[in-house]
């Protein structure tokens, strides 16, 4: 399959990237932020309460359990393992292909498997699909159960600014792709060098690409379209923070007039939702590593701890104005995905670096007159290429069948047709496609979708639909390519963080006690900074930051094409 041009990336196909990053704790955060927003769906699926356990739905096909033979391995019988969407034994028999993923299960879910489970069986790919939906709330503690207990299952999904995928490897968590993925040539072209470079570490691609959007997008604030028109007759005020701010307070009075609920600026996660300031900034453009955010680096590859920069001081003070002014929930630190998703379906949020188009067509059909748009923080500053390819797929260690994977998402891709019933479930049961590249999902009375396996997870580009209600600018979005874009040195390299495991596991505890109430204002700076920032350094910070910098160096040195 050709692939799609991937505008400012280019530089970067000739260059592999080695991935690694930080250690698996189950103490980081008691909740997640989803990697994205299906423009299909929702997005993260909707809450509930926590749960120890996740919810396993199956297929009528899953049921067929394996007879105990081995499934060959490509380097026990090439032959069979797969160059067509046929693999296997031709339907014989039923490997289990278990998906553990985040979120909770859509209602008429196992109505939707059935069907994926009998079209699998009749193109006699000889695996049977089920998915381990863990509640978002309890998917960190739920997912180091499993694979500390040695669970059974074969493939889970990889959220490269959540959990990398090196994070995952270097725990012995996953078996590689690299011996098997030659074996499954439709699949392996699918994706070029820059994709699999994500996938990478150590030298092995150890996992799927999820290559479901463009990453160029500038930075970006979510607007309820027509509040703005209401309060702010000159219109958004790009690239001036003070105006920003202004219009979030006038925007919160009108909202709360209007619905009697206040709202709030939504963020994306805890550990980098503040970067939505960083166009403003005079040393911009640079990007603060995804996960964790103690580092910083420049387009000339420089180094920097963040933690102790201008930048880092400048965000918390327009933060801590923000939570005295009560622009952000006074139980910030308490984040949920829901409560992000719960503000917009409702109409009842302030510009806010977390949603997207997708977004806005839930809220416009839930709330008569509200239209929602997107603004550049500061249209003039360049937008930074900050990720390669942000959602994986993987293979478990515990794998029946380690091929399971590999044919199942080898069929996945093979047709639109494998991708809209995976993805959107049955045609004309939950969902129509009344035009090329759109979609009407059936709703549940919450507008919930009936039935959903998330693009955001294992989508792929040429095949992603949209929704009808979606504008065209909303597609577009999806598939940008910017004139004005750079792409980070980050974005192909990954810290390996085993050299300083013992440093890293201290200082994210750390970073929740003592760095989170200063980034989101309920500490001021001059209050709190000395003691977080001695406290940091006791855990191990400075360490972490010359390892980085050690690291980073030996990459740009293979790498030279990266910087400048």
């Amino acid at each position: 399959m050709k692939e799609r041009n991937r505008g400012t990336w280019g530089v970067l196909v000739n260059s592999r990237k080695r991935l690694a990053l930080a250690s698996v704790v189950a103490f980081l955060l008691a909740a997640f932020a989803a990697c994205g927003q299906a423009p299909g769906g929702d997005g993260a699926q909707q809450g509930g309460a926590a749960a120890s356990q996740g919810q396993i739905s199956q297929g009528g096909a899953a049921e067929e359990q394996a007879d105990g033979s081995e499934g060959a391995t490509p380097a026990e019988g090439s032959a069979e393992a797969t160059e067509a969407v046929g693999t296997g034994n031709g339907g014989e028999i039923s490997h289990p292909l278990r998906y553990v993923v985040p979120g909770n299960q859509p209602p008429d879910y196992q109505n939707g498997m059935d069907a994926v489970n009998a079209k699998l069986a009749a193109d006699g790919v000889g695996v049977a699909v089920s998915a381990i939906h863990i509640p978002w709330d309890a998917y960190e503690q739920k997912l180091n159960l499993m694979l500390s207990g040695g669970e059974e299952f074969e493939m889970l999904h990889v959220m490269q600014d959540v959990k990398n995928i090196s994070s995952l490897a270097s725990r012995d968590a996953l078996i590689p792709v690299e011996e098997y993925i030659d074996s499954y040539t439709e699949l392996r072209d699918h994706f070029n060098d820059v994709a699999w470079s994500a996938a990478t570490y150590n030298g092995q691609r150890y996992a799927i690409p999820a290559d479901w959007r463009s990453w160029e997008q500038p930075r970006e604030l979510a607007v309820r379209q027509d509040i703005l028109e209401k309060v702010a007759p000159d219109g958004w005020p790009d690239g001036d923070i003070e105006g920003i701010l202004k219009l979030m307070k006038d925007m919160q009075v009108e909202i709360e007039a209007q619905t009697g609920i206040k709202a709030y600026h939504q963020i994306h996660n805890l550990s980098g939702s503040t970067s939505w300031t960083t166009p403003m900034h005079e040393r911009y453009p640079y990007q603060t590593e995804t996960s964790l955010g103690m580092v910083m680096c420049f387009q000339d590859g420089t180094i920097e701890s963040f933690y102790e920069s201008p930048e880092f001081k400048q965000n918390t003070e327009i933060y801590k104005r923000m939570y005295d002014e009560g622009l952000l929930n006074p139980d910030i630190l308490n984040f949920t995905p829901e409560i992000r998703e719960d503000a917009v379906r409702i109409g009842a949020f302030l510009p806010s670096d977390s949603y997207t188009y997708s977004s806005f067509v839930v809220m416009e059909q839930n709330v008569p007159g509200a239209k929602g748009e997107l603004y550049a923080v500061n249209s003039k500053a360049p937008s930074v290429v900050r990720t390669l390819i942000q959602n994986l797929n993987a293979i478990s260690a515990t794998a029946e069948d380690p091929n399971s994977p590999l044919k199942f998402l080898t069929w996945l891709y093979h047709s639109q047709e494998n991708h809209d019933l995976f993805h959107y479930g049955i045609e004309g049961v939950h969902y129509t496609a009344p035009a090329p590249q759109r979609i009407e999902i059936a709703r549940d009375e919450g507008g919930n979708p009936l039935f959903e396996n998330a693009t955001w997870m294992s989508g792929y580009l040429p095949f992603i639909r949209y929704d009808m209600s979606l504008p065209d600018k909303g597609v577009e979005w999806w598939e940008y390519k910017s004139d004005n874009a750079v792409v980070s040195p980050l974005a192909g390299f990954v810290f390996d963080s085993a050299p300083v495991a013992s440093e890293l596991t201290a200082l994210q505890t750390e970073i929740i006690s003592s760095i989170y109430p200063l980034a989101y204002g309920l500490v001021a700076y001059e209050d709190g900074y000395e003691q977080a920032i001695s406290r940091m350094k006791a855990a191990g910070l400075d360490r972490y930051v010359e390892e980085f910098r050690r690291q980073f160096d030996e990459y740009k040195a293979a790498n030279p094409s990266v910087v400048g």
